[in-house]
């Protein structure tokens, strides 16, 4: 069975014999002397504790920094993104803005062509109702020059 990785800073041997003193003097199987071995390890420990403090805070400033540079990086990512939107947004809005405009223009060409074809018919119209009247005019003025001439006639017998 593989003995589990220990840390840097208890795995560091500090005594001559090559074992690290902290994990002799826990596994040690004396129980008699075990207060006498505390006594012993505190100063051992206190070390090693400060040796695994002083790593992780080595560890720590490397950490603190890199996650303050992706924080920035996210920030700088998230206001490309919201200068992405808000240009789609401004195409889009233009883009509508083209087609309502586009519309009003063939609104007004449409309004204009039925605008000219009312005048158109119109006009029509009146050519035909002059042209209507001068036929009734001149059916009237052939009428009444025939009732006129027969009345002279009539007259010019009457006399006779």
């Amino acid at each position: 069975m593989a003995t589990p990785a220990l840390p840097r800073c208890l795995s560091n041997p500090s005594s001559n014999t090559g074992q690290n003193p902290l994990l002799t003097l826990t596994l040690s199987p004396s129980a008699a002397g075990s207060q006498n071995i505390e006594e012993e390890a505190r100063p051992l420990f206190d070390v090693l504790l400060a040796d695994c403090c002083r790593e992780f805070e080595q560890g720590h400033s490397p950490w603190a920094a890199h996650w303050k540079e992706a924080a920035w990086r996210l920030r700088r990512v998230e206001l490309q993104v919201e200068a992405e939107r808000a240009c789609r947004w401004r195409q889009k809005v233009e883009e509508i803005e083209a087609k309502v405009t586009a519309l009003r223009e063939e609104q007004a060409a449409a309004l204009e062509r039925i605008d000219a074809e009312f005048k158109e018919q119109l006009r029509l119209l009146w050519r035909d109702a002059i042209a209507k009247e001068l036929k009734l005019q001149e059916q009237w003025a052939v009428k009444h020059a025939s009732l006129s001439r027969g009345l002279e006639q009539l007259g010019s017998r009457r006399r006779r």
